[in-house]
């Protein structure tokens, strides 16, 4: 352990703000890892760690903390000390309850509980405001907790591979939820909400950003929008929503014009027919290298058609909602 004391105290005489002590069979963590009290990013993921000292709890500078990979069945109460944190991760652990302390983590955007063992989720869960990001996936949850309705900034909830046989109905009005995973469960019947998505989304006409050539401009509703691509150059327009994670990039040119859209994790792009063979789910072009090839990167390659008509539809959709439109097909990136 000589050099991981070395590392910890080279961290500590830089005032070092991230410390990765991944992958180091560590069964447990030194006692002077406790005096970095400078640490906004601490990695200890791929250990062997099956408990956490509370002094952990100290360093409440710590922004993100990953946890993943270790063996660990209890959390100490003081990581709700941690109130600065914005990114937890705990997956591949052997949680099966976890602390109400964790609670007070109301900066939390991110939580990733995936592959451990719960069983039942704890109703201080959902007043967790901040989160956009809540991973559940490879639990034993049969039943979620009403209160996950309070988690009005999600944007995705994954609950693959549980024992679920119902939702909750207060999911439905998770406005900014695009993307629930629930592949693995028991599930029988579906909320009217899921069945039918569109009847959960309320029209808002949501302010964004239009960028046209390096300019900005900022649309405010349909006739904002309309106006907008009346005047789009061949260089197209790109609209980017409040938070400046998602866009939209769109060009008009008659039946090619096309789309890319894009947010933190992914591109997807506007095609025509779903060729024959393609997976469930998947869309892509006419030409071979379109499903192959989703990037388009090869030289000479086709602009990716849709109609105008789409293109603006797509707009329009991508204003009122935030997401990424339904109109047209789309080709997921590999």
């Amino acid at each position: 352990m000589d050099w991981i004391d070395d590392q910890i105290e080279a961290a500590r005489r830089s005032g070092a703000s991230s410390l990765d002590l991944s992958g180091r069979s560590l069964d447990t963590l030194p006692e002077s890892l406790g005096g970095l009290t400078t640490l906004t990013r601490l990695i200890l993921v791929g250990n062997e760690l099956s408990s956490l000292p509370e002094w952990l709890g100290d360093l409440t500078a710590l922004t993100e903390l990953g946890l993943g990979g270790n063996r660990l069945t209890v959390l100490p109460e003081s990581l709700g000390n941690l109130s600065a944190l914005t990114w937890l991760g705990l997956s591949g652990n052997r949680l099966s309850v976890l602390p109400e302390s964790l609670g007070g983590l109301t900066a939390l955007t991110w939580l990733d509980l995936a592959d451990n063992q719960l069983t039942t989720l704890p109703e201080w869960l959902g007043s967790l405001a901040a989160l956009t990001r809540l991973d559940l996936t490879g639990n034993q949850l049969t039943t979620l907790p009403e209160s996950l309705g309070g988690l009005t900034a999600l944007t995705r909830l994954h609950l693959t591979d549980n024992q679920l046989i119902e939702l909750p109905e207060s999911l439905g009005s998770l406005a900014a939820l695009t993307r629930l995973d629930l592949a693995g469960n028991r599930l029988t019947v579906l909320p009217d909400w899921l069945r039918d998505p569109t009847a959960r989304e309320q029209p808002v006409d949501a302010s964004v950003q239009a960028w046209i050539d390096g300019t900005r401009t900022t649309v405010a509703g349909a006739a904002d929008l309309d106006a907008v691509l009346d005047r789009v150059p061949s260089s197209g327009l790109s609209l980017v929503s409040e938070d400046g994670v998602r866009s939209l990039h769109i060009t008009l040119a008659g039946d090619q014009s096309g789309l890319v859209w894009e947010d933190e994790d992914e591109v997807m792009l506007g095609w025509g027919p779903v060729p024959p063979g393609a997976p469930p789910g998947l869309t892509a072009g006419d030409a071979e290298y379109a499903f192959a090839d989703p990037w388009f990167t090869a030289d000479g390659a086709d602009p990716f058609e849709i109609t105008e008509g789409q293109a603006r539809q797509a707009g329009h959709e991508f204003l009122r909602t935030g997401r990424r439109p339904t109109n047209v097909q789309w080709v997921d990136k590999p």
